[in-house]
């Protein structure tokens, strides 16, 4: 049973199932201290405060929505033109 009072620990398979990153990716951004580190509770076994990994996706959602949209068709669309010119005779 769950209680809302009570901290959860994650392990690496629950973090990147959670946040829909690949190990490498994690362990860069902890290295470039942009996600929550481990905490060790045993000699081979590490976890993730699940409060640290849930404020980490709302602030990624957070600064999303503040960031200007892009112009994602018409970039999309010089991306595949000037690639059409590069691999046509």
């Amino acid at each position: 049973m769950k209680h809302n009072n009570q901290m959860q620990f994650l392990r690496l398979p629950q973090v990147m199932q959670r946040v829909g990153l690949s190990k490498p990716q994690l362990y860069k951004l902890m290295a470039q201290n942009e996600f929550p580190s481990q905490i060790k509770i045993c000699s081979r076994t590490s976890v993730w405060l699940e409060s640290d990994v849930v404020q980490w996706m709302q602030e990624q959602v957070q600064r999303h929505q503040e960031e200007p949209p892009l112009d994602t068709v018409k970039t999309g669309a010089t991306h595949a033109t000037q690639w059409l010119r590069e691999v046509s005779p």
